[in-house]
């Protein structure tokens, strides 16, 4: 053999022995995949429970950071004022104005503020349960809205957090209605069950109850329910 076909018969060797090694490679590499799958797979489901968990703790604290500010005044008010210091809206008023900003976060006493308090953190996490957006702009109606409402139209002067919770409790009543998808329909329902004697609190029935509030904030809500719900183009969760 001449040192031509040797040096031929060696650069074949070369190349089957660098071809075998590509094949061996490109096998372990297809067995190995799916472990590596696996390993992937495991801290993207933390992440997403991790931000799932995150999401709600927002969202958990996110009324009593509201309620922080009624409570806080009520406390500064039954402390150094013995209950006197009141930020009602008085209707139709210039100095009343400053009330359709300041009456949902006054209270008359520790009673009236803690009975506003619990309904409006039950109402809260129903609509976050749903959505975020979705709540803040409830919020905003049910507060800015009813008391612009109530300066406009109330028979006499009002304060407390129940308008605003009335409009929680308008929007969570129709939402599931409006939908049609089956977590707002199952709140809606829940709210009806167990909610539902919230409804008298729209009328005349206790003269010292700011009923008109109430009213206002109950169709405030139903007006939010309208204004943000989502025709469903999915399957409807």
């Amino acid at each position: 053999m001449t040192s031509g076909q040797e040096s031929l018969m060696s650069s074949k060797d070369a190349e089957v022995q660098r071809q075998l090694q590509q094949l061996m490679a490109d096998i372990e590499s297809k067995s190995s995949l799916p472990d590596r799958q696996g390993h992937d797979q495991q801290p993207v489901a933390s992440n997403q429970k991790l931000g799932w968990l995150e999401r709600f703790k927002g969202n958990a604290l996110l009324p009593l950071q509201i309620l922080a500010i009624p409570w806080t005044q009520e406390i500064i008010d039954q402390v150094f004022f013995q209950g006197r210091w009141n930020l009602p809206v008085h209707p139709r008023t210039i100095d009343g104005i400053s009330g359709i900003f300041t009456s949902a976060f006054s209270h008359a006493n520790f009673a009236h503020l803690i009975g506003n308090t619990i309904a409006f953190t039950i109402f809260s996490w129903l609509i976050l349960a749903k959505s975020r957006q979705d709540y803040w702009i409830t919020f905003l109606i049910g507060w800015l809205g009813g008391g612009f409402a109530t300066w406009l139209l109330g028979p006499q002067s009002a304060h407390g957090l129940s308008g605003v919770v009335y409009t929680l409790f308008g929007y969570l009543l129709f939402i599931g209605w409006l939908e049609k998808r089956i977590i707002p329909l199952f709140i809606s329902v829940f709210v009806l069950i167990n909610y539902s004697a919230f409804i008298w609190g729209v009328f005349p029935t206790h003269p010292m109850i700011a009923w008109w509030g109430h009213l206002f904030g109950f169709l405030l809500g139903i007006l939010a329910a309208f204004g943000v719900y989502r025709e469903p183009t999915g399957p409807r969760v």
